[in-house]
C-alpha cells in the first residue's frame, strides 16, 4: 500500500530528496510558492511605492513644482515692487497734473497742455477678464512696460512744468492780482464748511444757491486779501451780512467778504495780498464764520479752485472733500 501510494504521488508530482531534511520534498510546489511569494513582493512594493508617491505628493513638492512655485515667488514679489512704485509714480503725476490744471485754469485762463496724459484708468470688465488671462510673468512684464510709459509722461510733465515756469516769469506781475490763497490764516480743516452749490438753508431747511464757501471761525479772526486789488466798495447790513468788503483785483477779478465785524479799510483804498482787511463777527443767526466769495468776468467762481498757491495739492483735494461732504450751508 505505501508503495503504490508513492508511486502515485512519484507519478502526479517531481520531488528532490533534501540531504539536510533528509527528506523528498514536492519540486513543483516549492516553485510555485517562490513565483507567488516574488509576486506578492513585487505588488506590494509596488503598491508601497504608490502610497508613498501619493502621500508624498501630498505634504511635500517634486524638484519641477518647487521650481514653478519658487519662480512664482519670484515673480509675484516682482511684480508687487513694480506695482508699488507704478502707484507711488502715478500720484506724483496726479498731483501735477492737479496743480498744472489749476494754475492754467486760473492764471492762464486755458486748458492745460497735458491734457493727453490723463492717467485716471477706467476699468472695464473686459480688462479685468484680459488680466485674468494673463500668467504672473505676463502682468510683471506689462507692469514693466507701465512703468517706462509713466517714465515718459513724468519726463513730459516736467517739460511742461518747465513750460510753465516762463509764462509764470511772463506774467508774474499779473499774477499777484489773481486771488490765490486762504482768506484766513492758519486755518484748520475743522473750520472749512460748505463752498459753491445748492446747499441747505440753516433757516428754512430749504435748498438755496450758495455762492462762496464758509469759514467757521471765532469773533475777531483777522480776515486777509487772497489778492491785489482796490477796495470796490464796503457794505453795512447790521442785522443780515454784517460788513461786506468788495475788492476788486482787475483781471475780471472781484472777491467778496461776508459777515465781518469792522472793516480795516476803506472804500477805495489800494490792498496787497495778505493785508488785513477786516475782522470775522457775530453776525447771523448761526456760528462766526467768515463767507467768502470770488467772481470772474461777473459769474460765481468755486474759491476752492483758488488756493493754489497756499495749499499743496493733497491739501487742496482735503480741503475740497471736506467742503463737499457739508450738505448746509452756514448762512
Amino acid at each position: 500500500m505505501t508503495k503504490l501510494y508513492m508511486s502515485k504521488s512519484k507519478s502526479a508530482n517531481k520531488f528532490r530528496f533534501n540531504p539536510e531534511t533528509l527528506k523528498y520534498e514536492d519540486v513543483g510546489k516549492s516553485i510555485r510558492r517562490t513565483i507567488i511569494r516574488v509576486i506578492s513582493f513585487l505588488v506590494s512594493t509596488f503598491m508601497i511605492a504608490v502610497i508613498y508617491y501619493i502621500v508624498y505628493s501630498l505634504f511635500f513638492d517634486t524638484y519641477s513644482e518647487y521650481s514653478i512655485k519658487r519662480e512664482n515667488k519670484i515673480l509675484t514679489e516682482h511684480l508687487a515692487e513694480i506695482s508699488d512704485q507704478y502707484k507711488k509714480l502715478n500720484e506724483v503725476i496726479m498731483d501735477i497734473s492737479r496743480r498744472d490744471t489749476n494754475i492754467y485754469s486760473v492764471i492762464f485762463e486755458t486748458k492745460s497742455l497735458d491734457n493727453m496724459f490723463v492717467t485716471a484708468e477706467q476699468s472695464s470688465a473686459a480688462k479685468h477678464e484680459f488680466l485674468r488671462s494673463k500668467t504672473i510673468k505676463e502682468l510683471a512684464l506689462l507692469a514693466e512696460n507701465k512703468m517706462e510709459i509713466l517714465s515718459d509722461k513724468i519726463k513730459s510733465q516736467s517739460e511742461i512744468v518747465d513750460s510753465l515756469k516762463k509764462l509764470v516769469t511772463l506774467k508774474q506781475n499779473e499774477i499777484g492780482f489773481i486771488p490765490s490763497i486762504v482768506p484766513i490764516k492758519n486755518l484748520h480743516i475743522n473750520a472749512i464748511g460748505a463752498s459753491v452749490g445748492d446747499k441747505i438753508n440753516p433757516i428754512h431747511k430749504s435748498l438755496h444757491v450758495h455762492k462762496g464757501i464758509d469759514f467757521a471761525v471765532p469773533v475777531g479772526s483777522e480776515v486777509i486779501a487772497t489778492a491785489s486789488g482796490k477796495v470796490k466798495d464796503i457794505i453795512s447790513r447790521k442785522f443780515s451780512t454784517g460788513v461786506e468788503i468788495i475788492i476788486d483785483h482787475g483781471n475780471n477779478y472781484e472777491t467778496r467778504y461776508l459777515y465781518l465785524n469792522e472793516s480795516l479799510v476803506k472804500k477805495g483804498a489800494q490792498v496787497n495780498r495778505g493785508d488785513v482787511i477786516g475782522k470775522v463777527g457775530n453776525i447771523g443767526v448761526t456760528v462766526p464764520h467768515l463767507h467768502y466769495e470770488v467772481r470772474e468776468g461777473g459769474k460765481i467762481a468755486d474759491p476752492l479752485n483758488y488756493f493754489f498757491m497756499e495749499l499743496p495739492p493733497k491739501n487742496t483735494i482735503l480741503f475740497a472733500k471736506t467742503s463737499l461732504s457739508k450738505g448746509q450751508s452756514l448762512d
